[in-house]
């Protein structure tokens, strides 16, 4: 034992620059890997333990006052499986936000409101006013505040002392933001709906307001559409609980969902009834696709990190030829020997893990606050998860095998072979048959060094293949999302500038059509219409629009051209098992049932991929309106879209009251967060292409250092010949720029054929299950040339060691 102790103590210290190199890239992957299933376990856990806290249901409705009450409550707990169904009154109020100084915020959220009573709603929990904790009890808001959910952080992005202006009919109220709470339930801000917190007082004063204004008649189908944005309503929400038998029995929240829509009459013309798991779902949308990209790169350290230790493992056992021999010779086994390197390079790499784990467990409580404006709530950390160790002990289980499998080859040293060099099984051979000369002597002898030895450059071609095909990819997604409205046509969405709705009969949409054009030209004109419609259980949102061009999502089939044709989402045409031509039936606001033939499929993320397209009659027939009059709104994009602040300015002056200029366009409130994703992919690009020279750099100089090491007597033979010391080193980067130029190719190749499969795997997830990553050939082969030129300074960098060779020392050995 002690003289094996002694042996790996010397392998440690002879390999100590590899050795440092292994463990500062098992450190990075520890630390990546850590962080992403951290992060992912620590959300979901808190997730559900909020959910718990607050005694959410396992289904969530929101509804019309007239249509949800008391009966139908009373209906729903009667079923054997619900042990509560909790009924609490709410507002639907348009709201607008200003800053403390009285000014506007820019991006106000036009999704449906709903306006709760504290003590009343569920028992939410109350941000520290430094966000990195919750406080323990919530208390009431005063007469003139409001709680608002943490993820108005990020979309609007107001702050404590920012102001909410509620509005009913002609009347407004501002109300001050006093904190923001933790929202399990509908706080991330992928969810149509926004739940704010006042006092019991301020409430009951709201709603005598909204009941005096009489401004919205209770019908179900008008809970949400374009024009119950801009009026105020009352309206009620339920959760509904499972009881402990009916959980025990394996009855899931999506279950409950369609036990009610079987038994209940409500639930077929609900406005909006969700399973917990689907709200879950929603909020973790961020979360699982950062957690992936994350773990690509975590995978992609890992890979480097794993070529570095074969080829080391390699390099080291030719260098060793002779002193292996000689260890066999004195008797110690093979398997001492193999063991002896599996306990070094696994020794290694579970202290680089171990280091990686401690500083990923570190990072996560720094980077939750920022994930509860994502997701609503707000984790925390205490040790890491199991996912996460058993993770990183696969990962060393893996290097541990791999090693044990290298260090096969020492079955074939014996201690003969060994005292003459090994050359009985090591031979130099080029395939290159025509004779070395003339001006490109460099090239050649680098061509011919790398056709004699071509494993050892397997490694540093996989190093080149997997770094350039993630920056390929990494930039590709950037490039997508790069540009005016690109990320929006990728996303499946569509985008208003200016939103105009009529609140006079007397004003001529032509004149207001008119002024605007005085600010910029009009590109496009066109009207909306919204509903949510149940079925399956669950409420799905349905859209028609007057000029469906706007809709560029089609991935199979085409666009509806008939009232009863539906564009149906990838995730909802799984779910339902539709296929083009197949028949969607679904129950309109008068309970009557209308059969829409799918004309084609939706890559979008619009409802998560669960949303339908219609014409706009069709959506309006739905809804129970295509007997009123048109929509009063209408949706502009505008030639010049910088003019459009211009446009309103001029709109409100001419017309003033008259015209409403407050956005109503469906995915306007979604503007922050794909200014977000942007941002990320393209922050993203330029650091991961930072990391991958630093990889790159970092690979070159290990295995350089055992290359220079196994070919000492080579370049010495080299500078006896006349060759200088710049001459060996330009050939030592030429043999690497070549293979990791190779490497780059298939890499980059691999990337722009199959980048955009993988991430319509990935965004499908979310609906948009055709996402064509920018394979632009100038920008792939840029990329591609680029980090193998990195390749090359990093070799011609790292080969200056040559100069240390003394042709003289070489002849005494």
């Amino acid at each position: 034992m002690a003289l094996m102790r002694t042996l790996i103590a010397a392998g440690l210290k002879r390999g100590r620059r590899s050795f440092f190199g292994i463990f500062l890239l098992m450190a990075l992957t520890g630390a990546v890997l850590t962080f992403t299933a951290s992060m992912y376990v620590d959300l979901n856990a808190r997730e559900e333990a909020a959910l718990a806290e607050i005694e959410a249901g396992d289904v969530y409705a929101v509804d019309a006052a007239a249509n949800l009450n008391r009966e139908v409550a009373a209906e729903i707990e009667a079923l054997p499986e619900v042990s509560e169904a909790r009924l609490n009154d709410a507002l639907g109020v348009p709201v607008k936000y200003y800053r403390g100084d009285g000014t506007a915020v820019d991006k106000n959220p036009t999704s449906g409101t709903a306006l709760v009573a504290w003590g009343d709603a569920l028992d939410f929990r109350l941000f520290s006013e430094d966000g990195m904790s919750l406080v323990d009890e919530m208390p009431e808001p005063g007469p003139d505040e409001v709680y608002v959910p943490v993820s108005m952080q990020a979309s609007p992005g107001v702050r404590e002392g920012d102001e909410l202006e509620v509005i009913v009919g002609d009347s407004t109220r501002r109300l001050a933001i006093a904190g923001f709470y933790e929202d399990p339930q509908m706080g991330t801000p992928f969810m149509e709906i926004k739940r704010y917190v006042v006092a019991a007082r301020t409430f009951d004063e709201v709603a005598a307001e909204v009941d005096a204004a009489a401004a919205f008649d209770g019908e179900t189908q008008k809970l949400f559409t374009s024009q119950a944005k801009l009026a105020a309503y009352r309206m009620a929400e339920i959760n509904v609980r499972l009881t402990d038998e009916a959980r025990a029995a394996g009855t899931t929240s999506s279950d409950l969902a369609r036990i009610i829509a079987e038994e209940i009459a409500w639930a077929n013309t609900a406005s909006g009834m969700f399973a917990s798991d689907t709200l879950v779902g929603y909020a973790m949308m961020v979360v699982v696709i950062g957690g992936a990209v994350m773990g690509v790169f975590a995978l992609l350290l890992f890979a480097i990190a794993l070529i570095i230790c074969t080829h080391t493992v390699s390099t080291s056992i030719e260098e060793g030829y002779a002193d292996y021999g000689t260890l066999k010779a004195l008797g110690l086994p093979n398997r001492a020997l193999r063991g002896m390197l599996v306990v070094e390079y696994a020794g290694v790499s579970l202290a680089g893990l171990a280091v990686g784990l401690a500083l990923g467990s570190a990072l996560v409580p720094l980077a939750l606050p920022f994930f509860a404006q994502l997701t609503g709530v707000l984790a925390s950390n205490v040790t890491p998860p199991a996912l996460a160790i058993g993770l990183l002990a696969v990962l060393l289980a893996l290097v541990a095998a791999v090693v044990a499998l290298k260090t096969g080859k020492l079955a074939r040293i014996s201690p003969l072979v060994a005292f003459r060099g090994g050359a009985a099984d090591v031979r130099f051979r080029s395939r290159g048959e025509r004779p070395l000369g003339g001006s490109h002597l460099s090239l050649q002898l680098a061509v011919r060094a790398i056709m004699s030895a071509k494993r050892r450059y397997v490694g540093l071609a996989g190093c080149a293949c997997v770094l350039c095909a993630f920056i390929v990819l990494v930039f590709g997604i950037g490039g997508t999302l790069r540009g005016e409205n690109a990320a929006q046509d990728a996303f499946g969405m569509w985008e208003s500038n200016l939103s105009i709705t009529l609140a006079s009969p007397d004003v001529d949409i032509a004149e207001v059509e008119r002024v605007i054009e005085e600010s910029s030209p009009i590109e496009k004109s066109w009207q909306e219409a919204f509903a949510m419609v149940s079925f399956g259980g669950e409420s799905h949102s349905f859209a028609g629009l007057s000029d469906l061009t706007l809709v560029q999502g089609v991935t199979e089939g085409r666009l509806p051209e008939h009232d009863n044709e539906a564009l149906v989402g990838t995730n909802l045409a799984k779910t339902m098992g539709l296929r083009v031509g197949d028949e969607l039936t679904v129950d309109g606001a008068d309970g009557k049932e209308r059969r829409f033939v799918v004309s084609g499929l939706l890559s979008a993320m619009f409802n998560a991929g669960y949303g339908t397209i219609l014409t706009y009659d069709g959506v309006r027939d739905l809804a129970g309106t295509a007997e009123e009059a048109a929509e009063p709104s209408r949706q502009y994009q505008l030639a010049d879209p910088g003019a459009a602040d211009e446009a309103r300015a001029a709109v409100e002056s001419r017309f003033g009251d008259a015209v409403d200029t407050r956005s109503t366009g469906m995915f306007a409130d979604t503007t922050s967060m794909i200014d977000l994703i942007q941002q990320l992919f393209t922050v993203m690009g330029y650091a991961m292409a930072g990391v991958a020279a630093v990889l790159a750099f970092l690979a070159v100089s290990l295995i350089i250092g055992r290359m220079f090491t196994a070919e000492r007597h080579d370049l010495g033979v080299y500078l006896a010949l006349g060759f200088t010391s710049r001459a060996l080193r330009l050939q030592l980067a030429l043999r690497f720029f070549l293979v990791a130029l190779v490497g780059c190719a298939l890499g980059a190749t691999a990337a722009a054929l199959g980048g955009s499969w993988l991430m319509g795997q990935l965004f499908g997830l979310f609906g948009v299950s055709r996402f064509a990553i920018d394979a632009n050939p100038l920008m792939v082969g840029g990329l591609t040339l680029g980090l193998a030129l990195v390749f090359l300074v990093a070799a011609y960098a790292s080969a200056r060691k040559v100069r240390r060779v003394d042709v003289r020392e070489l002849v005494a050995e």
